[in-house]
Formats: C-alpha cells, sequence, structure tokens
C-alpha cells in the first residue's frame, strides 16, 4: 500500500546541483526506503518546455507561495500518517545535520503531504515499475478550485471523464487522484506514462465545453502541470 505521499517541488542552484543529486540519490533515498512505512521513493527532473502551451492557457496562482518547478521528490508512505509519527522523516529533529545542509539547498521549495482519493489502470499497467515506483514518464498537476461548487464540478470531470479515458488510453500506465492534508493545494492528480511521446500522441487531446469550463475553475500551483523524467530509481531503457 502507499496511500499517502509527502512532494516536494524545488529548484537547484547550478553549482549545487550535482552534489546534491548525489547526495538523494546515493545516500539519503536509498536510507529513507528503510524506513518503517515507507514504500517507494523517485525523483524527477521536470522539462518545463514539455506543454508549455497547454499550461500558459490554465490559471496559475498570484498567491506569493514558493515557485519552485525544476525537481520533484516523491516519498510514499502506506499511510499519510505515517509522516506524522514521533519518528517522521518530515520532522526536522528527526533528521540528520546533513540532511538539513541539503535541504537548505533546495530553492523555492514547496511541500505536500497527500492522499490518495482514487486510482485507476491504464492499458499499459503490465509496464509498472519494480516495487510500484511510479514510472519513467510522469504528469503531476496541484491545483485549488475556484468555489466549493466547482469542487464538485472536478469531482464529476475525474469520475466521468478524466479517469475513464486514461483507463482505456494507450501509453497510459496508471492515474492518482489525491488530496493534501498539508500543502497550499488542495488537489492534485499524477499520471504515469509509458512513454512522453505516448502521452503527447495519445493523451493530450482537445476538451469538450464541459471540461474545458471546469479546468478553467482551477488555481495552478508554480509549473503545473509538471512534465516529470524519472532519474531515480535509474530507468532502464
Amino acid at each position: 500500500m502507499d496511500n499517502g505521499i509527502w512532494a516536494t517541488w524545488y529548484n537547484l542552484n547550478q553549482k549545487k546541483r550535482e552534489d546534491h543529486i548525489e547526495w538523494l540519490h546515493n545516500r539519503y533515498l536509498p536510507e529513507i526506503i528503510t524506513h518503517d512505512g515507507i514504500a517507494w521513493a523517485a525523483h524527477y527532473e521536470v522539462d518545463e518546455l514539455d506543454y508549455k502551451d497547454r499550461r500558459d492557457k490554465i490559471p496559475h496562482t498570484k498567491e506569493k507561495i514558493p515557485q519552485g518547478t525544476q525537481f520533484i521528490c516523491l516519498i510514499a508512505a502506506t499511510s499519510p500518517h505515517i509522516y506524522y509519527q514521533k519518528n517522521s522523516p518530515l520532522f526536522p529533529e528527526n533528521q540528520s545535520e546533513e540532511t538539513k545542509n541539503h535541504f537548505s539547498e533546495r530553492e523555492e521549495a514547496r511541500t505536500a503531504i497527500l492522499i490518495e482519493e482514487e486510482r485507476v489502470t491504464g492499458p499499459d499497467y503490465r509496464m509498472v515499475s519494480p516495487g510500484g515506483v511510479p514510472a519513467k514518464a510522469i504528469q503531476m498537476g496541484s491545483y485549488n478550485m475556484t468555489s466549493v461548487e466547482n469542487e464538485i464540478e472536478i469531482g464529476k470531470w475525474y469520475a466521468q471523464i478524466r479517469l475513464p479515458f486514461v483507463s482505456e488510453v494507450k501509453g497510459a500506465i496508471r492515474a492518482r487522484k489525491m488530496v493534501s492534508t498539508v500543502g497550499w493545494a488542495k488537489h492534485s492528480v499524477l499520471y504515469e506514462f509509458t512513454s512522453h511521446e505516448d502521452r503527447r500522441n495519445n493523451i493530450v487531446r482537445e476538451f469538450d465545453p464541459f471540461s474545458k469550463k471546469t479546468i478553467g475553475e482551477t488555481i495552478h500551483a508554480p509549473g503545473s502541470p509538471s512534465i516529470g523524467h524519472r532519474i531515480w530509481p535509474p530507468v532502464d531503457e
């Protein structure tokens, strides 16, 4: 089970990037997946140009929140409550000085603790990564809605249109609709694909009027939806 996800979006200074990633991939993430209740961890580099034309048409927040968009670190637990236990890796008092120092290198870091609301599997679910780690190609959005009424509409959209579509379209592996227990955005969605080429060719499509209207009532976090390429665990081509 992996119903709780600790997600962090952040930027890295070019001078610190190589050292930070070496620490994250070779020390921190391999260690954290041994923690009680942790199911998997994954690290993604974001292609900020991919999907830009569509992204630019989506409303984004003007609130002063952290603006990280370059990387996404995802750590999944059996429940979000793992992150509130006394020994939680989320708490600074349980982090080593090395971890605190490296976390301080992350610029404009934005954190969420998410709980899964619903998931569907796609036709290519057989290609799910070992251990349940998300696929090498993801799209992840995080957003709020403009009103309670529109929250009902987005719920209808996922239940009746979006998730049924993803469950049938070639190139889709899995999709999760989530809500946050911590974080600026109340809603989040994580799509997994066989490749970004399949995503662009099969999944990106023009929306019907109801979908356009409903999506128009979202207020997205900076850079959302993010197009991620997995850089840990390593991808076997």
